[in-house]
This record gives C-alpha cells, structure tokens and sequence, in this order.
C-alpha cells in the first residue's frame, strides 16, 4: 500500500510540476525570441527526460542494461501514443495537419539514431575507446550534432507562435521568472521521477515479468509521465508545436542516454550484452515515427471519433507491441 502511495503521490506532483514548466517553457521561448521548435525539441525535453536518465544509469549500474535499453526505447514508443491523446484534446483537424512540417526533420534525425543503434546490437564486436565502445561514441557525436542542426535550422525558419493562442499567463512576466520557474519545476520533476521509477519498479517486479518487458512497459510509461504531462498542457495552452516538438525533441534525448548507461555499465559495450528482443521494440519506435512523418507530410482531414487515421494507426501499433511483448515475457 505504501508502495502505491509513493506512486500515486509522485505522479500528482510531476502533473503539478510539468504544467508549470511548459508555462516557463513558453515564456522563455517568448523572451528570447526563441521559436516553439526549440522551446518543444531541446528545452522542455532536457527535464522531462531526467527520470529516463537517472533510471537508465542506475539499470547499467546495477548489472541490467536489458532494463536500461527497454527504458530507452519502450519510452520512445509510449511518447509518439501521445500525440493520439493530443488529438483527442485539440478541437478541428487532426493534430499533425495543425502543426507545422519542421518537426520532420526531429522526427527522422531520431529514425537515423535508432536505425544505428539497432545495426549495432546485431554486430557482434565492437572497439572501446576509453572503456566506451565506439558506437556510443558515435551516439554521442549524433546528438551534438543533431542538436546544432535543430538550432540552425531553428535560426533559419523559427517556428513562431499561432496569433490565436492567448498569451495571459506570459502578462507581466520576466525572463528570470521563467528560467527560476524552469528550474524548479525540473528539480520538482526529477525528484517525482525518481519516486515514481523506484515504486514503479517494485510493482512491476512483483509480476516476476523479464526485464525487458518490464523496461519497455512498466518503467517506459512512467518515466514518460512526465512528457504526458508537459504535452497536455502545452497541447490544452493552443502550443501545438511546443507538443509535438517535445515528443520528436524527448526520443530525440532518450536516444542519448544509450551513451549515458554505456558510462555507468563496467563489463562492456552495453549494446553487446542486451537481448535481441529490443529489435522489436526499435524497429516499432521507428514505425511510429514514420507514421507520424507521414501524417506531417499528408496532412489528412479524415477522423474517426475525434482521431486522425494516424493517430489511430498509432494506437492499433502500440496495443499489438504490448501484447506481443506480454507473450515474450510470459513464455520466456
């Protein structure tokens, strides 16, 4: 009972908290004269990613990196479902008609890491530099530079704010007041984060499921509360593009993290040593990212009960995934 108490406190809290940091988000895209692509693909995610960083490196450093690596992409997954629920939420067209056609180029910078990081778990050596293997390097290499192409191109065609979104909680507002808010609703979130990941943890154990079901389900839906969160409320304040720029902009970052669980696992190359059963899972996150990248492009007004055709296309993706990886586990 304490157990789900911890739970259900931590997620009160990290709903409290990410309203207020996409609020601060959006004040200090405002200010800066930053666009909703970077506020939504490089600021809002390097909070709401923090409980997939702080439970991918504990996995790698307990000796689980199954656990780490179905975080990783079992988060992925869950994150693109969201957009179904921002169609449910945002009145007129389907979502991905709404919003602009720039969040293609997060989108596929994060099919190209995933389609790297899964040609790399197939290969059977690797050559480590410094105790790191050299695809993490690479991965390194690919969010450094994926993060200044999202800047530059940030630069060349800023992704402004639509004239119709009311702009009341930004009256009387300062830059400072936003960063402040910024950096206490992250602290607020990392600190629930955590809390959620640990009882989280303990409650999917107890199924006595494997770790990577358990990674890619249980822990993937509750490190990602916080995106959920965070992309409601931008979605339900009229930033549809801070929405779905954070969902493009936090895989963009989870994708990351494989680099920061290969610092903290000691007995190798983490991607040698995870089982093969993540292809699924990457192969399903780069679908999902895929129909979204078509959507952006097609741009279809059909619906069916308030859902586009690719947010349904999404949701039927994401229930056949849970339910294949509910047979692995249970027969493994």
């Amino acid at each position: 009972m304490t157990i789900w108490i911890k739970f259900i406190l931590s997620m009160v809290l990290i709903i409290f908290a990410g309203t207020r940091l996409t609020r601060s988000a959006d004040l200090i895209a405002e200010r800066t004269g930053l666009g909703m692509m970077w506020a939504g693909a490089l600021l809002l995610p390097l909070a709401t990613s923090l409980p997939e960083i702080a439970t991918s490196a504990r996995s790698s450093l307990i000796g689980a990196p199954d656990l780490a690596l179905g975080n990783i992409f079992g988060s992925n997954i869950f994150n693109v479902v969201i957009i179904a629920l921002i169609d449910l939420i945002s009145p007129g067209y389907p979502v991905l008609r709404q919003v602009k056609v720039v969040h293609i180029l997060t989108a596929g910078i994060c099919i190209a890491m995933t389609s790297f990081i899964t040609v790399n778990i197939m290969l059977p050596t690797t050559i480590s530099i410094f105790g790191i293997g050299l695809e993490s390097w690479m991965i390194l290499v690919f969010y450094i530079f994926g993060s200044r192409l999202l800047l530059r191109y940030e630069r060349r065609f800023p992704v402004l704010k639509d004239e119709n979104v009311s702009c009341h909680h930004l009256e009387g507002k300062t830059l400072t007041q936003g960063i402040v808010v910024f950096l206490i609703s992250s602290a607020i979130i990392i600190f629930a984060g955590i809390i959620l990941v640990d009882s989280g943890k303990v409650i999917a154990d107890q199924t006595g499921l494997g770790e990577t079901l358990v990674g890619s389900i249980f822990i993937a839906i509750s490190t990602s509360l916080p995106e959920l969160v965070t992309t409601v409320a931008a979605a339900r304040m009229g930033l549809l593009d801070m929405a779905i720029g954070n969902i493009f902009g936090s895989n963009f970052l989870n994708l990351f993290i494989v680099f920061i669980a290969e610092i903290f696992y000691s007995p190798g190359p983490v991607l040698k040593d995870v089982s093969v059963e993540h292809l699924l899972t990457a192969q399903i996150s780069i679908f999902l990212m895929a129909v979204a990248i078509i959507g952006l492009i097609y741009r279809s007004k059909k619906q069916v009960a308030s859902l586009g055709l690719d947010s349904i296309a999404i949701v039927i993706t994401y229930l056949i995934t849970v339910f294949l990886l509910f047979s692995m586990g249970i027969t493994s």
